[in-house]
C-alpha cells in the first residue's frame, strides 16, 4: 500500500513542473563528467543523443512540487472519494517552503475556480475520510501539515472554497 497526494476541482488544473529537473542524453552526460555505468555507455542499440538520463545538482530537489494530470495510481483511487471532473497528483515532500508554494498555486487556482480539494488517500484501500472545510482567507500552511504527516490514519480531505 501505497500514500496517494491529489488535488481536485471542477476547473482544469495546471500542472507544474519540477524545476531541479533536467534530462540529458548519454552523450551530454559524458561532456558534463558524469559517471555512468558500462551498461549505458556500452549499448550500442541506444541513441547516445536522446535525452534519457534525469540529472538534478543536488539529491533534495527530487523533492520539489511536482502537480502532473498523468497520474501513478489507478484513477479508482480519486474516483471513490471525489466526483470533481478534473484531477491532478501531487508528487512533493513536504516542508514550510514548498507548503507555502502549494498555498500560492490554490489562490492562482480559485481565481477562477470556486473550490478545489486536497487530498492524501491509501492506495487501493477506501475508507471513510476525514473531509474538513475552509476559505482561501484561511488556508495557511498549517492547514496543509496533514499532507506531511508522518503514519496514516484515515484517508484526508481539505476543501478550499473562494469564500
Amino acid at each position: 500500500m501505497s500514500e496517494f497526494q491529489f488535488i481536485t476541482s471542477d476547473y482544469p488544473l495546471k500542472e507544474v513542473e519540477n524545476p531541479y529537473i533536467e534530462f540529458l542524453s548519454i552523450n551530454e552526460a559524458i561532456k558534463r563528467g558524469v559517471v555512468l555505468p558500462d551498461m549505458l555507455t556500452d549499448d550500442e542499440d541506444l541513441d547516445r543523443d536522446e535525452k534519457i538520463l534525469m540529472n538534478v545538482e543536488a539529491e533534495e530537489h527530487l523533492d520539489e512540487i511536482e502537480i502532473k494530470r498523468d497520474l501513478y495510481y489507478e484513477v479508482a483511487n480519486v474516483e471513490a472519494y471525489s466526483s470533481k471532473a478534473h484531477v491532478v497528483e501531487l508528487r512533493w515532500r513536504y516542508s514550510d517552503t514548498r507548503a507555502e508554494q502549494l498555498v500560492e498555486y490554490i489562490t492562482d487556482h480559485l481565481k477562477t475556480a470556486d473550490e478545489v480539494e486536497i487530498w492524501k488517500v491509501w492506495v487501493d484501500e477506501q475508507t471513510e475520510p476525514n473531509v474538513q472545510s475552509i476559505t482561501l482567507d484561511d488556508l495557511t500552511t498549517d492547514a496543509l501539515r496533514f499532507l506531511g504527516a508522518d503514519g496514516f490514519e484515515r484517508p484526508e480531505c481539505l476543501r478550499v472554497t473562494k469564500a
